[in-house]
C-alpha cells in the first residue's frame, strides 16, 4: 500500500513512516498540505495520514482540497494529531 504522511514533526513524521515501512508500506512524506498536493501530482496514494495543525497548509485545508477533487475524493483520508 502507497501511504502518504502530511506531518510538520519530523520525529513523529519519522516515527510514523518507520512504522508503516516495517510493515511492507511505501511512504512519502511530506512537511505540510502544499507539499503533501504536490507528491499526490506524480504519484497517487492509497491512504492520507494528515496532522491537522501545520505551516503553509493544514490537513482540514489539504483534505477538503482533495475530497472536493474526483480522482483523489476515494482515497481514505486518516487525521493523525
Amino acid at each position: 500500500m502507497n501511504i502518504l504522511i502530511a506531518e510538520d514533526r519530523e520525529d513523529s513524521r519519522i516515527m510514523l513512516s518507520t512504522l508503516l515501512e516495517s510493515h511492507g508500506h511505501h511512504v512519502l512524506s511530506a512537511e505540510n498540505g502544499k507539499l503533501a498536493l504536490e507528491l499526490i501530482e506524480n504519484e497517487i496514494p492509497d491512504l492520507i495520514i494528515s496532522d491537522i495543525l501545520m505551516p503553509v497548509m493544514d490537513g482540514f485545508d489539504l483534505c477538503r482540497i482533495i475530497k472536493s477533487d474526483p480522482n483523489l475524493a476515494h482515497i481514505p483520508f486518516i487525521f493523525y494529531t
